[in-house]
């Protein structure tokens, strides 16, 4: 190969070596003005998660599991029963609260029965006193009279002390009468007072009955919404305490939990419209906006809050949470609670 060969040659390397400099350095810039563009477009934070309600469900009684009716991952409607606590305990509680609920309306019963009677009293003896009192006011006008013509000698002495006697036999009667009739009264507001804690006691004996069935139903665990059932972790059988965690139940309400640098907040807002991308599932895309921004940064959320009055001061940019909703109509079935998203919120200028 000749000296003009290698030359040619070095020369069609070095053109080609430009060329590929070239290509490079314009692709270099067009990804740098495509970024730059992105950027005064869109606000970006790849600190987002999916997340969900996820309510923990409780027992509220003790006792040992009689069945379990779900299985894990499986979706239940509200009201579905999920498990049952053995309610012979419970039942036993209710038909006993029952009796005691019986018990206490008969004996009131029975005291109503003797206040009506005492009351009846009353009114016989009242009548008794207003005729005791009409008899007295008779043989008083006839002894009077008797006692006029006695000592105008028109009347035998025989004729007077016989109205004296009817007299005073009539004013007898009239006290004895009298006394009955507020005896009987007594009686009747002692009977009409024992009968008002009989009455209360009913009350009472009905809250226990209440009560009693309250904790009865508390054998049946529902589903307090629709949603998934999390972790099987209980079998029949099992004693279960009071407050104890049976199940997770999972919404299928879902929103996003965003959190972006403080920085950034100068250009979101409420109601913003954002590009939302699952690190799970990358070809799909989905839409939503922000709802709301926290009262707070997620720092004075912590069990520890930042304390910069120590001496060491050193300057953290801190992160806001926002919260973002899908918007209606998207089949968001396959998102879970805890999913990383990247967040592309429209630039508001």
């Amino acid at each position: 190969m000749n000296k003009e060969d290698k030359k040619d040659k070095t020369k069609g390397f070095n053109k080609v070596l430009v060329i590929f400099a070239s290509l490079l350095l314009l692709t270099g810039i067009g990804v740098l003005v495509r970024h730059l563009i992105f950027t005064n477009q869109y606000v970006t934070t790849n600190d987002a998660q999916i997340d969900q309600y996820v309510t923990p469900i409780a027992s509220r009684i003790a006792g040992f599991i009689k069945e379990v009716r779900f299985e894990e991952n499986q979706y239940v409607h509200r009201g579905d029963t999920l498990l049952i606590i053995d309610a012979s305990e419970y039942q036993t509680k209710v038909d006993m609260a029952n009796a005691e609920l019986q018990s206490s309306e008969r004996n009131a019963e029975v005291l109503s029965k003797t206040a009506d009677a005492a009351a009846n009293s009353i009114s016989v003896q009242k009548a008794r006193l207003e005729a005791a009192k009409v008899s007295v006011w008779q043989t008083q006008q006839d002894y009077n009279r008797f006692k006029n013509l006695f000592e105008a000698e028109a009347a035998t002495k025989q004729q007077y002390d016989n109205a004296k006697a009817a007299y005073d036999i009539a004013l007898a009667q009239l006290h004895a009468i009298t006394e009955e009739y507020n005896s009987a009264q007594l009686n009747s507001s002692k009977e009409k007072a024992n009968e008002l804690p009989a009455r209360a006691n009913i009350n009472i004996k009905k809250a226990a009955k209440t009560n009693a069935q309250l904790f009865l139903s508390y054998t049946v665990v529902t589903a307090p919404y629709d949603g998934f059932v999390g972790k099987r972790t209980i079998q029949p059988g099992q004693f279960v305490k009071e407050g104890q965690t049976l199940a997770n139940v999972i919404s299928e309400e879902k929103w996003i939990n965003a959190n972006f640098r403080e920085t950034q907040l100068e250009n979101l807002s409420e109601g913003t419209v954002v590009t939302i991308q699952v690190d799970a599932f990358p070809k799909l895309s989905f839409k939503g906006k922000i709802h709301s921004f926290s009262p707070a940064s997620g720092s004075k959320f912590s069990v520890i809050p930042q304390d910069n009055a120590t001496g060491n001061f050193v300057k953290i940019e801190q992160r806001i949470p926002i919260k973002i909703v899908f918007d209606p109509k998207q089949d968001l079935k396959k998102l879970r609670a805890g999913m990383n998203v990247v967040i592309h919120a429209t630039h508001q200028s």
